[in-house]
């Protein structure tokens, strides 16, 4: 038994922050890919083994209701970054052992080295947890079904999501998961827990640059403070959440109508909003690194904002001139300032999984 998966990262476009609370949000899988190989294992002990992220070739196994036991004794920061690994595994595990299914012992590989920084190994904020979720539930499922066939998109997703979930604390809105396992360029949104999206196309004479800011940042971090400002002050909080879910929308219908002058005025006016929560969370959503790069696209009459929850990672400029993207990419290059090869709107996990309708919609709870 071989079993390989391919899943891909993802750069949120409109949304961000605004999609926790129920907004519609613009979505894009990335050509950058969590990789996974799953082996039988020979000796009947599971191996685990991570290079991106620094973990050797670990041995474990599982006891009957999927609790992962190691065998080998290891520093204790090996085993921090194995947590979230030891998380989705262990909640797999166990509703696999429900359905009365029993994982084989496995070699499992793990890839992550394309969410990284080359130069580097910071890391780019392209969801690369979600992308191992789904790779890693995709193997597991499939070591106990003949057919990998066999296995529904929908399937991979509903564990996937409520893993992710619980591995993240209760945090999160599974836009990354359902972008890793769908792909393409989405719609999204997740209200009164219910989640739907719809695929949608990139406009003709739409060009885009993805810049790499030099700083990782924490996306769960962000969220909890975004969380505590709503507690602290409801009505601002919601007054800025309604303008954010307008602006959203208003771009994404513009997007989605190839209306290109629209979606770059409420492309930038996202950018400015999330500004305002410099202040309001008391930390630099937007950083001095993406407000240089802003103005910078600015001048140029390019528009760019950060993609996801800020402080840091990657942004996204936007234009109808491929010209001019090519003079702020050289711009930026000199005040180095790295843009990135990435492609939008990339397959989700293995295409040979069947896909459901374009527009789905899913309980989430």
């Amino acid at each position: 038994m071989n079993i390989s998966t391919k899943t891909p990262g993802k750069l949120i476009i409109l949304g961000e922050y605004a999609v926790l609370e129920g907004a519609p949000s613009l979505v894009a899988s990335t050509n950058r890919f969590a990789n996974a190989i799953f082996k039988k294992s020979e000796d009947g002990v599971f191996k685990i083994k991570a290079p991106s992220i620094n973990v050797p070739l670990l041995n474990f196994l599982i006891d009957e209701e999927g609790k992962v036991k190691f065998i080998d004794k290891s520093f204790e920061k090996v085993m921090e970054k194995l947590s979230f690994f030891v998380a989705i595994f262990e909640h797999t595990a166990r509703k696999l052992i429900e359905k009365g299914l029993k994982i084989p012992p496995l070699e499992i590989f793990l890839d992550t080295y394309d969410f990284y920084y080359t130069k580097s190994l910071f890391k780019l904020g392209l969801g690369s947890s979600a992308a191992v979720t789904v790779s890693l539930i995709t193997g597991l499922l499939a070591s106990n079904i003949v057919d990998p066939k066999e296995i529904s998109r929908e399937t991979i997703l509903k564990l996937a999501l409520d893993s992710h979930k619980k591995a993240q604390g209760n945090i999160g809105s599974g836009i990354d998961i359902v972008t890793a396992v769908y792909g393409g360029i989405l719609k999204y949104q997740i209200k009164d827990n219910e989640i739907s999206f719809k695929r949608l196309k990139m406009p003709d004479n739409l060009f885009y640059l993805t810049v790499w800011s030099g700083k990782s940042a924490s996306t769960t971090g962000y969220v909890k403070k975004f969380y505590e400002y709503k507690k602290k002050s409801p009505k601002e909080f919601n007054n800025l959440v309604d303008k954010m879910t307008q602006t959203s929308s208003e771009g994404i219908e513009a997007f989605e109508n190839q209306d290109l002058e629209k979606f770059l005025l409420k492309y930038d006016e996202y950018y400015h909003l999330l500004n305002s929560l410099n202040h309001n969370l008391s930390i630099p959503v937007i950083t001095d690194e993406h407000k240089l790069i802003h103005d910078i696209c600015h001048h140029h009459g390019v528009v760019y904002k950060s993609s996801g929850a800020g402080g840091g990672d990657l942004g996204i400029a936007f234009s109808v001139s491929k010209e001019k993207l090519d003079i702020v990419a050289e711009e930026l290059k000199h005040l180095n300032f790295d843009t990135l090869e990435i492609e939008f709107g990339i397959d989700g996990l293995n295409e040979e999984i069947p896909m459901r309708e374009e527009y789905a919609k899913f309980s989430y709870s």
